[in-house]
């Protein structure tokens, strides 16, 4: 059995209590503003896309970001562009293989007028599907606000569409309209409009350094691990200390 934060460290739990578990857990987005994502590991990512540019001079960099955003938007624009399905397709494969373990659940109606089901995964799981509010207690369909196995699982036996159960963020059309866009390539110098103003630089709030600017985020106590601390390792299908994917056990969305 996995030990909870508060049982290994006390003064670790305070501060995160503190601070608001909302801003570090899935459970507790009451404000639906994560769809799933707990961290910022997307805006890093395309930080480090523009890594190259942080050394350049301040007209090359912004040369450089500009044809990044545009290379950007051209392949994701390309990608939706050429999407023959209703979805994009990582989102239409996570749906498909939910679809595919939605095939091993068993469901039994219990609530007609609340449209309130009970699922049973292959595995012998127990599920509270409420179809009317779009809930599984499984949690994954609040949190993502895509629909988990237990919830497709019901709207087939119902003999309705799955993929209306899709929130319309996650579809074809809506990747089409993000990375629509209107770039024009940049006129030359010569035929810029003149502001009739300069930009001058303080050279007085200029701190020169001796060798190379840092290009990598600096490393803080946050990315040293305690050399005492035991790694856990866990399974790679549901997350869960104490076995691997080969002898997993428990039922998957």
């Amino acid at each position: 059995m996995g030990c909870t934060i508060k049982e290994i460290n006390i003064d670790a739990w305070e501060y995160l209590k503190e601070i608001g578990v909302s801003n570090w857990t899935l459970l507790h987005d009451k404000r639906n503003r994560r769809w799933g994502n707990l961290t910022t590991n997307i805006a890093e990512s395309f930080n480090n896309v523009l890594r190259g540019a942080r050394v350049l001079p301040i007209m090359a960099l912004i040369d450089f970001t500009f044809n990044k955003a545009v290379q950007h938007f051209r392949k994701h624009m390309e990608i939706a562009s050429n999407c023959p399905t209703a979805l994009p397709p990582r989102m239409w494969e996570q749906f498909n293989k939910r679809d595919r373990y939605a095939q091993g659940h068993t469901i039994t109606e219990f609530d007609y007028t609340n449209s309130v089901y009970r699922v049973v995964s292959r595995m012998q799981n127990d599920y509270t599907v409420n179809y009317g509010k779009r809930t599984c207690t499984c949690g994954k369909w609040q949190i993502h606000r895509f629909p988990c196995s237990h919830g497709i699982a019901v709207c087939r036996k119902r003999g309705e569409d799955p993929h209306t159960l899709v929130q319309k963020w996650y579809t074809t059309k809506a990747y089409k309209r993000q990375y629509k866009s209107d770039f024009m390539p940049l006129a030359h110098v010569d035929y810029w409009n003149d502001p009739g103003w300069r930009i001058k630089a303080n050279a007085s709030k200029l701190s020169p350094s001796m060798g190379r600017r840092r290009t990598r985020r600096i490393r803080n106590e946050m990315d040293v691990r305690d050399p005492n601390e035991p790694i856990i390792r866990r399974c790679g299908l549901c997350k869960q200390p104490g076995h691997n994917r080969t002898t997993c056990q428990n039922s998957h969305p």
